[in-house]
């Protein structure tokens, strides 16, 4: 049954609502500006209109305009409500509370669209959708839009009514604006006191309608509670930036608004301020990144970018964009908004900025809450996380603090047990710290945290960045002690990763203050990594300068422990140099001080090398009694590093006595381990070992795959050394299939750069590989300056290389026609092949047979 038009006086409910938000009485009113409480309440009941004083008097009092206040025209007459709000049942009702359909389009947000207004559509049951998330994420930008969705408002024929809350609402005020647009009578209204007898009244008044009640930025669940007085026919959509508030009042489950993609924000943009974007791309994507695809700073970002771009001066431009860089001037970017446009979480008259946005939430927390947030804020922020540990450890919090954030929306939760910050909020909280102590606590919990676990790979790859955060502040606060001894022990785990630069940065920092400390064991553990780095890198002059220094100072001290971890390294680094000799005396002095001091990571280790020295000259034997003691000891102590060296060490061992079932076996077993550790140096030598077994087997395109994955990685890197021998076995692979322009083009590179490094080993494997690709261009002159060319660089000790080089020379030698001199050298090739039992020795036999015959 409709409602029957009466003339009635009309309240003046911007007025009522003004006077229950400050919880003022009418008489308190009337003392403030000089009257009576009569006349107050015939004022507000719509009975008389107060004169010109009074008028501004009103304004002054609520600091609103007169039309803010409704007096700036006579009562409203209930018909005059029913021409124009109260729309009877046949005509549908858009509350003129919903703000303006904005002129420019959602960016990004078209998924999310959809899914609301599916989930609005499957009425029947009263439906409640709720969405949360960040303040500025753009949450009543989406409620905006979907209450001017063309086909929501078909569905929801009856109309749409909108209630922006924030964090004071005036609940009887919205209320009663409900029930005067829905035709309440102003008799019934004048009986309505609660906000429960209101909500009662307006879900009479909309019985059957289809409507669509939006109930935007819900600080309080009873609020949005005492708001759902749709009827059956009806869909509620509530906004609010608190996850608890949504997932209470959402029937069929919350749902969270995300930031925009770097895309979609980079979009944004572009619109706002185009002639910035076009002239300064680079620029444009960081400060996206800096504020996280946040829609509100990306919005005031652009508005403010566009006012500084007007008449195209670069300088204008310039200033602006440096100015951005610097995230307390993000947070004061500001634009005033009109009485209509005003944030619902703002008070009248404040510019919206972030700063103005978050310290609305801020200014609602406890002082616990509160110094909680601004100590979480020296993490680095999202896509980073941080475990509940290290939150209680930084911040010296309770849970239920941390509790207190998440309910807030400030901090992020998610279901492993793990915490961010998003950006903007994170630089909001940075901004009120005003002590060091949570970065002191950060570098002190860390530094224990990486000594804990040097060998837990997966636990420093999920604090990594935190750590390097660490240590960065370390150095910018003077924390001497700390820095030394974090950067020390984080250094493996960065070589692991192949991110040497960084590496590098923190330990020549660590070096260069354990000089000043006098810190003995922080100089030779610091130039003991640098010089791993160096040798990594291919700079065998400077490693050998860093391990030297090392050496001596660590003798001069008596630190057996470190003079047998740098001996190691010294002994790897003076075999790969050629002098066999020298490298395993190295290496045996390190072995009988590693087993002094009973230092199992460093036995297995040498063990690993000694193996290498010794299989280069031949001794098969007792390479696998080395390389086997030191793979149980690996395996013992659970160091996976070292476990996939050692079978690298096996595999090679095995493919050159012509097992090659089992040397595949060797690098199948660490390429798993090398891919769980996520080593990119580990994974790239067992890809090229096992593109060498591939070819052994004449499986050329396999063997190419191989090797290019394991290209990849190495070049990801920049390990110099990888990068040269996978090149040479692509170089290989593709000569067998025949392809000689591009095995040459890898065999050039590959040469070029091992001759940079230094490596005679390397170089000669390639100059042979060389040779043999001459020989299948029928080039012999050529192919002989190569194998020569080899006998010219390899020590010794290198017997198999010096046997390849012999049986290189033989076959160029055959090609002459000079077959005497063939047989003489093929001969001596396969002499000492048989004697180390290499795989070659049967294709150097075959290869005499036929020359012979």
């Amino acid at each position: 049954m409709r409602h029957t038009p009466t003339s009635d006086p009309q309240p003046r409910l911007r007025l009522i609502e003004a006077r229950v938000a400050q919880k003022w009485s009418q008489q308190y009113v009337a003392d403030l500006i000089g009257t009576t409480h009569l006349n107050v309440s015939r004022w507000e009941r719509g009975i008389t209109k107060p004169g010109p004083y009074f008028r501004g008097r009103l304004s002054s009092l609520f600091g609103k305009s007169e039309q803010e206040l409704d007096l700036e025209s006579s009562p409203i007459t209930s018909e005059t409500i029913h021409a124009t709000s109260a729309i009877p049942e046949s005509q549908s009702l858009y509350d003129p509370a919903i703000p303006l359909h904005p002129t420019m389009r959602l960016i990004g947000r078209d998924n999310e669209l959809t899914y609301f207004k599916q989930r609005l559509f499957a009425g029947g049951t009263i439906a409640l959708t709720a969405l949360n998330g960040l303040p500025g994420v753009g949450k009543t930008a989406l409620a905006i839009e979907l209450a001017h969705d063309d086909e929501l408002r078909a569905h929801f024929h009856d109309g749409i009514l909108w209630a922006a809350l924030g964090p004071e609402p005036n609940i009887l005020g919205l209320l009663s604006r409900w029930g005067a647009m829905l035709g309440i009578s102003s008799t019934e209204m004048a009986s309505l006191s609660t906000s429960e007898t209101w909500a009662m009244a307006i879900h009479r008044a909309i019985g059957t309608r289809s409507m669509l009640l939006i109930i935007d930025d819900a600080w309080r669940i009873e609020d949005a509670l005492t708001l759902k007085v749709g009827g059956s026919n009806c869909s509620h959509l509530v906004t609010t930036r608190f996850p608890g508030i949504a997932t209470a009042v959402a029937s069929g489950g919350a749902a969270s608004i995300q930031e925009l993609s770097e895309d979609d924000s980079m979009s944004l943009l572009r619109i706002l301020a185009p002639e910035v974007v076009v002239r300064e791309e680079q620029k444009a994507r960081e400060l996206v990144q800096a504020v996280g695809g946040l829609p509100l700073a990306l919005t005031l970002i652009g508005n403010y970018l566009r006012v500084q771009a007007y008449g195209g001066q670069a300088r204008r431009i310039d200033a602006a964009l440096k100015r951005l860089n610097n995230a307390e001037e993000r947070l004061q970017i500001s634009e005033p908004r009109g009485p209509v446009e005003r944030h619902s979480s703002l008070p009248g008259g404040t510019p919206l900025s972030l700063q103005s946005v978050f310290a609305v939430t801020d200014q609602q927390l406890d002082e616990h809450g509160r110094a909680a947030l601004y100590a979480l804020s020296v993490f680095p922020p999202k896509p980073n996380s941080f475990s509940e540990e290290a939150a209680l450890a930084i911040a010296k919090c309770t849970v239920a603090a941390l509790d207190t954030l998440l309910d807030a929306g400030l901090l992020e939760g998610s279901t492993s047990g793990r915490y961010s910050l998003h950006q903007t909020i994170a630089d909001y909280a940075r901004s009120h710290l005003e002590k060091t102590t949570p970065y002191e606590r950060l570098i002190s919990y860390f530094s224990n945290f990486v000594d804990a676990h040097k060998k837990d790979y997966e636990l420093l790859e999920q604090e990594s960045n935190i750590i390097l955060a660490a240590l960065e502040k370390a150095y910018e606060l003077g924390n001497w002690t700390a820095l030394v001894r974090c950067a020390c022990a984080f250094a493996p785990f960065l070589l692991l990763r192949g991110m040497y630069d960084v590496a590098k940065q923190h330990l020549q920092r660590a070096y260069d203050t354990a000089i000043v400390l006098v810190d003995s064991h922080g100089i030779t553990t610091s130039l003991m990594y640098l010089g791993q780095i160096a040798m990594k890198q291919g700079n065998y002059t400077v490693a050998e300068n860093h391990f030297q220094e090392g050496l001596a100072l660590a003798r001069r001290i008596g630190d057996s422990e470190r003079i047998s971890a740098l001996l190691n390294d010294f002994g790897w680094m003076t075999w790969k140099q050629g002098n066999h000799f020298l490298a395993e005396t190295y290496l045996q002095e390190g072995l009988i001080l590693a087993r002094q001091v009973e230092d199992k990571e460093r036995i297995s280790a040498l063990l690993k090398v000694l193996g290498s020295v010794v299989g280069s000259r031949g001794d098969y034997i007792q390479e696998k009694v080395y390389l086997q003691e030191g793979l149980a000891i690996a395996r013992q102590i659970g160091d996976r590093e070292q476990i996939c060296s050692i079978l690298i060490n096996l595999g090679v061992t095995a493919g050159e006595q012509g097992d090659y079932i089992q040397a595949e076996g060797y690098f199948q077993e660490g390429l798993a381990i090398a891919r769980q550790i996520r080593d990119p140096e580990l994974i790239s030598a067992l890809l090229s070992n096992l593109g060498e077994v591939a070819v052994a087997q004449e499986n050329y395109v396999q063997a190419e795959i191989y090797s290019q994955e394991g290209l990849e990685q190495a070049r990801k890197i920049g390990h110099r050394e990888w990068i040269s021998v996978l090149l040479n076995n692509l170089g290989l692979a593709t000569r067998k299939q025949g392809n000689y322009a591009q095995a040459e083009v890898y065999l050039q590179e590959s040469l070029a750069l091992s001759q940079e490094i230094g490596v005679p080993q390397m170089t000669a494997n390639i100059l042979f590989e060389c040779g043999n690709l001459f020989l299948d261009k029928r080039d012999p002159e050529a192919a002989e300056l190569s194998f020569r060319e080899m006998l010219t660089i390899i020590s010794e000790g290198d017997q198999d290389l010096i046997a390849l080089a012999q049986y290189g020379l033989a076959r160029s030698a055959s090609v002459h026609g000079n077959i005497q001199e063939a047989v003489r050298l093929g001969e001596a090739s396969l002499t000492a092949l048989k004697v180390i039992g290499h795989h070659k020795a049967t294709e150097v036999k075959d290869w005499l047979d036929s020359t012979v015959s």
